[in-house]
């Protein structure tokens, strides 16, 4: 437990509150994100069908391989997951999790 969260959470048990948290691994969370339930997110909210085919079209168009000592795999599909490292990532990633954050509130 990160140094100021135990300091907050030790302040409030000593003085008779109950604390309670909430902890959410994100690490591999990029790797998840399920292509069809994306793309039904950004139907819910309306973005222009142009932009929605051209998300689809670079979703169902993700290949990768395995790279070992200088020695390529064949290519293959990546049917799940968003790209780390690009910008638009982030926001896919942002738009896949809003309603689950939205739904806890």
């Amino acid at each position: 437990m990160p140094y100021t969260v135990h300091k907050i959470v030790e302040s409030m048990t000593e003085g008779g509150n109950t604390v309670n948290l909430c902890a959410i691994d994100l690490s591999k969370a990029f790797d998840k994100v399920n292509h069809h339930a994306l793309l039904l997110k950004f139907m819910k909210i309306n973005i222009p069908i142009t932009l929605l085919d051209l998300l689809e079209y670079w979703l169902n168009n993700c290949f990768s391989c395995i790279k070992w000592n200088c020695i390529y795999s064949d290519m293959f599909a990546v049917p799940f997951g968003v790209r780390q490292g690009s910008v638009l990532s982030l926001i896919l990633f942002a738009v896949y999790l809003n309603d689950v954050f939205t739904d806890i509130t």
